[in-house]
């Protein structure tokens, strides 16, 4: 019984001494790894230093620049001062000599002659021909600019009212307040040609075209009269045909 005692004892023993060697490699293997953090720490802490110190560096480069430039303008701002002052006293002892100071009387200049009035311009010759100024107002209308076209075709109604293009811009102008949905000058515009030029070839399509602007403004029974006129008037027009279709439509 003693020699199996003694095995299993110095067994323990063994299994003692190894496990103790085991925690003092772990320990060391912490101990290890703290030195190599340590280390580490301070590295990074070194390197982040370095950082800092260039950039306290830079920074001191800097304010010691900017107050260089500071110095440079005070001491150029002192100096234009000094120049100021010293201008101004040499304008006053010039004053003081000069006795600008004292009460002076001043001679009076003589009266200017006066410049003779220019002579009058020539008078304006009028160039523009009617019609050019019945194309310029066309012109107008066709590029969508109503508001010169209506000046154009009512400059050209005033100045010549009697001009055998007159019924044709009373049309024009009618046309382009239709256009613009001015429809109660289009109505006048478009009663003008055939009050001035009832045998015109703008009559027909006028009278049509002043129904229609009553139809715009829901006149019913004025358009119905202007209709019926026009198909009176001119039955055979291409104005009276359409005259009727609108007839038929109102009924």
């Amino acid at each position: 019984m003693t020699r199996p005692r003694a095995a299993l004892a110095l067994a323990a023993l063994l299994s003692v001494a190894a496990g103790v060697a085991s925690a003092q490699s772990a320990r060391q293997k912490i101990d290890d790894l703290a030195s190599r953090l340590e280390q580490l720490e301070q590295v990074v802490q070194g390197q982040a230093l370095v950082e800092l110190s260039q950039k306290v560096e830079s920074l001191t480069n800097e304010v010691r620049a900017l107050r260089g430039e500071l110095e440079v303008v005070q001491n150029e701002n002192a100096e234009l001062r000094k120049q100021q002052v010293a201008a101004l006293a040499d304008f006053d002892r010039r004053l003081a000599a000069t006795g600008s100071h004292a009460a002076v009387a001043v001679s009076a200049p003589p009266p200017a002659v006066p410049e003779p009035p220019p002579p009058p311009p020539p008078p304006v010759v009028e160039t523009t021909t009617p019609e050019q100024r019945y194309g310029r107002a066309f012109d107008a209308l066709k590029a969508g600019d109503y508001a010169a076209a209506i000046a154009g075709m009512r400059d050209f109604i005033a100045r010549h009212p009697d001009h055998p293009l007159a019924d044709n811009a009373y049309y024009w102008l009618g046309q382009t307040h239709y256009l613009n949905r001015d429809y109660v000058q289009a109505i006048e515009a478009f009663a003008s040609v055939g009050s001035k030029s009832p045998d015109s070839a703008k009559a027909p399509d006028a009278l049509l075209k002043r129904g229609l602007s009553e139809l715009e403004l829901k006149r019913g029974e004025a358009a119905r009269r202007s209709f019926n006129d026009l198909i009176a008037r001119y039955p055979a027009s291409e104005a009276a045909r359409l005259a009727r279709e609108q007839l038929q439509r109102l009924r």
